[in-house]
């Protein structure tokens, strides 16, 4: 298994993760007719979509995406659909993880929930696994949407602080010498590809 390409969140000129989503999915490519088909271990799902605020509406403001068709039992590069008005491009580098390349769609997204963004990552967390949890960086925000729009924003960066320093004290503890059932390891896997987090 392999970590997996997070989701960003361009917020106040910074660059964060998606880390943690509340309630239901952020984004279904399938709503706009997208079927991704993941060509890398670093990315199963096939996409990555890059978020922003627009007069404080959720928008999707760049995808990142593979799509195929099927040709005769072979699988044929598949030029994208009109997004938005946008079309998208095909890659201009010659070792690209996609084939359709999607920038400034500002599609509107009507999420009701909260999503925690996450930057400065720390190294020594490193697990090639999943996605990274929130606790793992050192800068944590939530923001709060109701119907896309941006109704509160929190700072839990010294909460997740104090969270990882439990984590750590408690992994710690435990031996090293005891092994991991494969309920253990099953548990381990579900629980580094969910991003969900109650609120």
């Amino acid at each position: 298994m392999t970590a997996q390409f997070h989701d960003n969140f361009l917020y106040n000129d910074v660059n964060y993760s998606v880390s943690g989503i509340s309630d239901g999915k952020l984004f279904d490519p399938n709503i706009l007719n997208l079927e991704p088909v993941g060509t890398c271990t670093a990315c199963w799902r096939g996409y990555v979509a890059s978020f922003s605020l627009l007069h404080s509406i959720l928008v999707l403001q760049n995808l990142e995406i593979n799509l195929f068709r099927d040709d005769c039992g072979n699988l044929r590069d598949k030029k994208g659909p009109i997004i938005n008005a946008i079309m998208p491009n095909d890659s201009q580098q010659k070792f690209s993880l996609f084939n359709n390349y999607y920038y400034d769609l500002n599609y509107r997204i009507d999420y009701t929930g909260g999503l925690l963004l996450a930057d400065d990552f720390i190294q020594e967390l490193y697990v090639h696994m999943g996605f990274h949890p929130a606790w793992k960086y050192k800068n944590v925000i939530e923001l709060i949407f109701e119907d896309g729009v941006l109704i509160n924003k929190f700072d839990h960066s010294e909460k997740m602080a104090k969270i990882r320093s439990q984590i750590v004290d408690a992994s710690d503890k435990v031996s090293t010498s005891e092994p991991r059932t494969f309920l253990d390891t099953l548990s381990f896997v579900e629980n580094a590809f969910d991003r969900t987090y109650k609120m």
